[in-house]
């Protein structure tokens, strides 16, 4: 079989793949069914990742990022304490 021959019959049977995935039914909640996590576990257990990921970056003297709800804007904030604000409205 020459690789021209090969190459369509591999993107045939993509498109063929695709084609079927896009006329499954769609769950409400796939995560859910398959994991059984709750999306309210799933939301604390993000946040307490981001929240370690912050800390470590801390640890390190790298810069984190944050959001500041009084000002309704996202900020970069350096190991010294310095707050630099990214939106501008």
């Amino acid at each position: 079989m020459s690789d021209k021959k090969a190459r369509e019959n591999i993107f045939k049977g993509f498109k063929e793949a695709l084609d079927a995935q896009e006329n499954e039914p769609k769950k409400p909640n796939e995560l859910d069914s398959t994991c059984g996590v709750a999306d309210d576990d799933l939301v604390v257990r993000f946040r307490a990742a981001v929240e370690m990921e912050n800390e470590q970056s801390k640890a390190q003297g790298l810069p984190v990022t944050g959001y500041d709800k009084e000002k309704k804007q996202s900020y970069i904030e350096y190991p010294d304490g310095r707050r630099v604000y990214g939106d501008k409205k």
